[in-house]
């Protein structure tokens, strides 16, 4: 199915929003790894970026995607990994305040 104008559209914009987002801070991290329940998904910044506004404009309301889901034997070694480059995040309880503060923690 072809994309529509509007939703064309509507990719650039936020292309372009995430840009002027990105100009004005340093990249702290590369990766944010999404803890919840037994599982782990890995985002890219922009990824993350992208969902943390789409859960802000759903007032707190997310469905994380498949396609981010790591394996059961990525998750194990997940579960204790901590670097630089690398944010782990646990959505258990989030408000829609908490996904507001994330926009600054990432």
């Amino acid at each position: 199915m072809a994309e529509t104008l509007t939703q064309t559209f509507a990719r650039y914009a936020e292309d372009a929003e995430f840009r002027e987002w990105n100009e004005s801070r340093p990249a702290r991290y590369r990766f944010v790894y999404v803890h919840q329940d037994d599982s782990v998904w890995k985002f890219s910044r922009e990824d993350w970026w992208k969902f943390v506004n789409r859960t802000i404009r759903n007032k707190g309301t997310y469905s994380l995607p498949l396609s981010k889901h790591l394996p059961n034997g990525l998750k194990k070694s997940m579960d204790s990994y901590e670097s630089n480059a690398v944010r782990n995040v646990h959505l258990l309880d989030w408000t829609l305040e908490d996904w507001k503060d994330e926009l600054s923690a990432i």
